[in-house]
């Protein structure tokens, strides 16, 4: 595994990273390191033994007893008698997220084996074999699989006639279940530890696979954009599970907590030709019977065609009928959960991101920046390749989730997000473009997906509040091998283009489709500062000829940028009309007495205290200009800038004053 680069002054840094390996699941797994502290947490060792093992670590509540199941069969408690509609029941703890998530995954069995392998119930001692009771099972955690060893002995509340203290089988000498269920407890503290939870988290736990969860009740996505993820999500195999709110329990039935399965997606048609979308949902334990509308008895089926498609198909056991509308009131979250990340495809067309680049950091000091000061949040770049890319193909699919460390199952979250940029590298500094729309999120991982074009591209993770100092684990799901993960140290400049509102001009019958860029440092000797300082010229100057074209007036817009790591000082540009024989660039006493005679900004400003942007736009005539870029503070550290120039048509360009 690769390891932690060092964030001193010096080019982007780059690590080797552990080639790609093919894991149980069909995924292929490549590991990226740039953390400075340790894994804070370690696996189980093997108990050592030639005897009857008990695990005094975790002994059972005071009202319960156990008793030792003495498994005789390697995997003959594995599987159950019917994986396709497996017959789970709750014990007295509350573990309604656990079935929920077990009952999906009890048709994979090689999820389920790899979960309890059980094999470590005998000993080879003397040449002989004997019964040590050790029970070996795994949990996937914060980007590797943890083994944990339990024993054999099988809690039950006392006096009650053998009621388990945990989750079981119909058929009781099926076990698997029971013991998973008590890894899961080992793991997480004891017995009272996993009563209550969420869906997401758990199915990350035990396949190692990714979720995308939406909090139904502070959720900005529109009702539609929920309901089109829920059907993605099941025509691609995934795992779609809700909990209902505890702002509604005991409505039409429901309690809270309780946790569904949505089957299917429907959308019908009433005999008047309303258009109404419905849910097929499942209760995994059956205690729950949805009496609101769409019920089993409800009357709203007498306003369907016999012909409709939910008609044609009876309700199973533990299945019911509720309305989207009633899903969206009455639920507290729904989360699409899969093994790698479900993407919009078209139909007839299968894209799986099967290989994911694990890349382990932390925000730590100064990296811990939170959402004030983005851009000093760790960061990496990598790269999409060109090759067998053409201007046809549609983007390529990229998933990337972000985990937190958090130190307990349902407690220590903070709210994170995941902001990406297209990047180009100069020499003088990285121009970065931020990609999509970005919410802050209260869950363990957040996932979004990309189609992006060939190019590079850069990550930052970040907390929503500064001084939040945690590890954390991004994973880059892409349909081929990544060859490299860059970190991106503080010193190299970072200038932010950021996304303009439209040109506020009503008689603009043009489209800017021509940009010269213009790339430069204040450096020493080139640092002029503000119009009263006497080396104001020095400051970069820009000669503008612009021809004449079919408008009597051009619309020329300019982005100013700056190193976001530089000082905070106000930026400033303005632009003067000068002759055609007029010498460039000019002095210091010119722009003094030309100051009050600039061009008139027609959209934004011409100075602003956003320390690293400008955007402002003029409307000129045809003839010559001087432009002028300046930085309130003269002095100051070695700052790269850049001036975006957009016009309508070619312009003539010069420039002074840019520095090495």
């Amino acid at each position: 595994m690769g390891c932690g680069g060092s964030k001193d002054e010096g080019p982007l840094f780059v690590r080797v990273a552990d080639p790609y390996t093919l894991n149980f699941l069909g995924v292929y797994e490549s590991f990226w390191d740039f953390r400075e502290t340790s894994d804070r947490f370690h696996g189980q060792i093997p108990p050592k033994c030639i005897q009857l093992w008990t695990d005094t670590s975790l002994p059972p509540p005071k009202d319960c007893q156990s008793f030792r199941a003495e498994i005789e069969g390697v995997h003959s408690m594995l599987l159950c008698r019917d994986p396709v509609s497996p017959d789970l029941n709750q014990g007295e703890l509350d573990t309604t997220y656990f079935l929920n998530v077990i009952e999906k995954l009890t048709p994979r069995t090689d999820i389920i084996k790899h979960l309890i392998p059980n094999d470590k119930t005998r000993v080879i001692y003397k040449k002989q074999e004997i019964y040590v009771g050790v029970v070996h099972c795994r949990v996937w955690r914060f980007g590797r699989w943890v083994d944990i060893y339990v024993d054999d002995s099988v809690p039950c509340v006392s006096n009650s006639g053998g009621i388990r203290l945990l989750s079981y089988c119909h058929d009781k000498d099926e076990l698997w279940l029971t013991f998973l269920e008590k890894a899961w407890a080992r793991f997480w503290g004891g017995y009272t530890s996993i009563e209550y939870g969420y869906i997401h988290d758990t199915y990350l736990s035990l396949t190692g696979g990714v979720y995308d969860a939406i909090n139904l009740e502070r959720t900005r996505l529109k009702p539609g954009d929920i309901y089109y993820k829920i059907r993605r999500g099941i025509a691609q195999g995934a795992h779609v599970g809700c909990s209902v709110s505890r702002k509604h329990d005991g409505v039409y039935g429901l309690t809270a907590g309780d946790t569904f399965t949505i089957l299917e997606t429907y959308q019908v048609h009433t005999q008047k030709g309303k258009e109404i979308h419905l849910l097929r949902m499942r209760d995994p334990l059956g205690y729950t019977l949805w009496k609101g509308p769409w019920n089993e008895n409800g009357s709203e089926w007498a306003s369907l065609p016999l012909d409709s498609d939910i008609m044609q198909r009876p309700l199973c056991d533990n299945e019911f009928i509720m309305a989207f509308r009633d899903f969206i009131a009455y639920m507290e979250y729904v989360c699409v959960c899969s093994i790698t990340p479900v993407v919009d495809q078209e139909i007839n067309q299968f894209i799986r991101l099967k290989y994911c680049t694990h890349v382990f950091g932390e925000w730590y000091g100064m990296t811990a920046a939170g959402s004030k000061k983005i851009l000093d949040n760790p960061k990496f770049c990598f790269t999409l390749p060109s090759r067998g890319f053409s201007k046809e193909q549609t983007p390529m699919v990229v998933g990337i989730s972000l985990l937190q460390l958090c130190k307990d199952r349902l407690d220590d979250r903070v709210p994170i997000a995941l902001r990406v940029f297209k990047a180009r590298q100069q020499k003088q500094g990285m121009l970065i473009e931020e990609i999509g729309e970005t919410f802050e999120q209260g869950f363990q991982q957040i996932l979004r997906t990309f189609k992006l074009k060939p190019g590079k591209y850069m990550i930052l993770p970040h907390t929503a509040k500064m001084k939040t100092e945690r590890q954390f684990l991004l994973r880059i799901y892409t349909t081929f091998p990544m060859k490299h993960i860059q970190w991106v140290p503080s010193t190299e400049p970072l200038l932010l283009l950021k996304e303009d509102k439209p040109l506020n001009l009503k008689d603009l019958k043009c489209t800017l489709d021509c940009c010269e860029e213009i790339w430069g440092r204040w450096s020493e000797g080139l640092q002029g500062g503000f119009i009263y300082d006497r080396d104001f010229d020095l400051n970069p100057q820009v000669d503008i000829s612009v021809p004449e074209g079919d408008e009597l007036k051009q619309v020329i817009r300019f982005k100013v940028l700056k190193d976001w790591n530089s000082d905070d000082a106000c930026l400033g540009f303005r632009l003067f009309r000068v002759g055609p024989e007029e010498l460039i660039p000019k002095e210091t006493q010119w722009f003094y007495d030309h100051w009050d005679h600039t061009v008139r900004c027609r959209d934004g400003s011409i100075e602003g205290w956003e320390w690293d942007y400008l955007a402002p736009t003029f409307q000129v005539e045809p003839g010559r200009y001087c432009g002028i870029l300046y930085n309130e503070k003269p002095g100051g550290s070695n700052t790269a800038f850049c001036i975006m120039v957009y016009s309508a048509i070619p312009l003539q360009i010069k420039s002074y004053n840019l520095g090495k």
